[in-house]
């Protein structure tokens, strides 16, 4: 399993519109690509314009089909009118107690 933590900065005055459209839209969105198996966002305490999108991938290979699925597109340009930057990073999950 993999997991992807985007840490989105909004621009300052859009950060509630970004979350609404995020859980109206965004979210949903990405839930339907192949491989994905769960999203989830949250916002920054100390840090409003800051959210943290988090989404569980099957595998890699699945996520680097991302970028070529039909949606990839529409899924960006939700994010475009809000973020202002950020930082990715992916993570290979152990979900037992083997390391």
């Amino acid at each position: 399993m993999l997991v992807e933590r985007s840490d989105l900065l909004v621009k300052e005055g859009m950060e509630e519109e970004f979350a609404a459209t995020m859980r109206e839209r965004g979210n949903p969105l990405l839930a339907t690509f192949p491989g994905v198996r769960s999203v989830s966002i949250g916002r920054g305490v100390e840090n409003p314009d800051k959210f943290m999108l988090l989404v569980e991938w099957e595998s890699m290979d699945a996520h680097d089909a991302f970028r070529n699925h039909p949606n990839y597109g529409p899924f960006r340009e939700i994010l475009a009118p809000y973020v202002k930057g950020g930082a990715m990073e992916h993570f290979t999950m152990v979900t037992d107690r083997r390391l």
